[in-house]
C-alpha cells in the first residue's frame, strides 16, 4: 500500500505539535536552572566565601597577635586599640561612679536571641549554653518574644540586654553562632571591676559578636543610647560600615576606623565610652574562626554564612558535645542534638 502523503493541513498540526513540546521542553530546564540558581548557587557562594573567612584571613588578611597564653586582663595589642585614648575637641570621660567595688558571688546571667533566618543552628547554640550555665551556675535566658521586627534581628540584643540587666550583676551576650568549646572558663576570670563592659577587637575593631555588661547606671544609659541611634538602622552597606547594632557601638565609641572611613558629627560623649569599655584580645571570649585556637573558650562563626555556617557550627558543637561527656549528663534543656545534614542543606540558615 503506497504511504499516504501528508497534507499542508496535517503538516501544520505536526509542526504546531513540535513547537509546543519544544517549548514545553524549554520551560521544564528553565524552571530546572532556575531552581537551581534559587536554592544551589547561594551555597556555592557561601562555602567560597566561608572557605576565605575560615581559613584565608589568617594568611591574607594579616595575622593577629595573640598573647600566650591569652590572659582576660591583658588589654588587646595596641594596633587593634583606637588611638588615641583621648579625642580631643570631645567631652572629657566621665569617670564618675565606676563600678570599681568587687562582689564576691556575682549573679551572672548569659543570654542569646534567635531569628528565622538561624533556625538550624538556634536549638543547639542555646543549649550549648544551657550546658555552660548548668556547670558554673549561671542563668541562661532565651526570650524568643525580644525580637523588635522592625529592625534586623541583631539589634534586638540591645533590648534583650537592656531587659535582663537590671536582674543580674553582669550580663553576657553571645550571638547565636558562638560555640562555647571549653567548658572550664569561668566568666568571674574575664569580668573586670574597673570597667562597665567587655568587648575584644579583631581587624575590623570592636566586635558586639560575644559582649559582657555590668549591671550599673551607666550601662543601662548606653544600651539605650545605642538604641536611639535609629538614624544607623537603614542605611545601606555601601554607605556605612559594618552591619546593623555594630555601626551604633562604634559610632558611640568613635573608633578610628568609623572616624576614617565614615566620619560625619562625632558622638559628643565618645570619649567616656572609651574609657568605661574594655577591649582584650579576641582569645580570651570572641575567637573568629580563622584565628581560632585549642583551648579558647569559644569559637564565632562571625562571617559565615548559608550552608557553611551550619555545617561548620555542626562540626564544633559535635566536638562541644563530646568534650561534656566528662562532667556526667545534661540536663533536659541542654540536651540537644546537632544539626542535621538535612537541616544544613534545606532548613533556613
Amino acid at each position: 500500500m503506497p504511504p499516504q502523503l501528508l497534507t499542508p493541513r496535517h503538516r501544520l498540526r505536526r509542526r504546531s505539535s513540535s513547537l509546543k513540546i519544544q517549548r514545553r521542553t524549554q520551560f521544564f530546564i528553565f524552571l530546572l536552572v532556575a531552581f537551581g540558581v534559587r536554592n544551589f548557587l547561594p551555597g556555592f557562594v557561601h562555602v567560597f566565601t566561608g572557605m576565605y573567612k575560615a581559613h584565608g584571613r589568617r594568611y591574607l588578611g594579616g595575622y593577629i597577635e595573640r598573647p600566650v597564653p591569652c590572659h582576660p586582663k591583658q588589654l588587646a595589642p595596641g594596633y587593634l586599640l583606637d588611638k588615641p585614648e583621648i579625642l580631643p575637641n570631645l567631652d572629657d570621660p566621665d569617670l564618675s561612679n565606676l563600678p570599681g567595688e568587687r562582689v564576691n558571688h556575682p549573679k551572672v546571667g548569659i543570654i542569646v536571641i534567635c531569628d528565622g533566618n538561624v533556625h538550624s543552628i538556634c536549638a543547639s547554640s542555646v543549649a550549648n549554653k544551657q550546658a555552660y550555665a548548668d556547670r558554673h551556675g549561671y542563668d541562661m535566658i532565651y526570650d524568643e518574644k525580644i525580637v523588635d521586627a522592625s529592625r534586623p534581628a541583631s539589634w534586638s540584643k540591645i533590648l534583650a540586654m537592656r531587659k535582663y540587666l537590671p536582674k543580674y550583676d553582669f550580663l553576657l551576650y553571645m550571638d547565636v553562632d558562638t560555640v562555647i568549646v571549653n567548658f572550664d572558663v569561668q566568666l568571674e576570670d574575664i569580668v573586670d571591676y574597673e570597667y562597665d563592659q567587655i568587648l575584644a577587637a579583631d581587624r575590623n575593631g570592636l566586635n558586639c559578636g560575644v559582649w559582657m555588661i555590668r549591671n550599673t547606671e551607666w550601662s543601662l544609659w548606653f544600651l539605650d543610647e545605642m538604641w536611639s541611634q535609629s538614624q544607623l538602622v537603614g542605611a545601606a552597606p555601601w554607605q556605612m560600615l559594618f552591619h546593623f547594632e555594630q555601626r551604633a557601638f562604634h559610632y558611640l565609641y568613635q573608633t578610628n576606623i568609623w572616624r576614617q572611613k565614615v566620619g560625619g558629627e562625632q558622638f559628643e560623649k565618645a570619649n567616656t565610652v572609651r574609657a568605661r569599655t574594655k577591649v582584650v584580645n579576641a582569645c580570651v571570649f570572641n575567637s573568629q574562626l580563622a584565628f581560632y585556637e585549642d583551648g579558647d573558650f569559644l569559637i564565632h562563626l562571625a562571617g559565615l554564612k548559608g550552608v557553611y555556617k551550619c555545617l561548620t557550627f555542626r562540626r564544633y558543637y559535635k566536638n562541644a558535645l563530646n568534650s561534656l561527656e566528662k562532667y556526667g549528663s545534661l540536663s533536659v534543656e541542654a540536651d540537644e542534638l546537632p544539626p542535621s545534614l538535612r537541616e544544613c542543606f534545606f532548613g533556613n540558615t
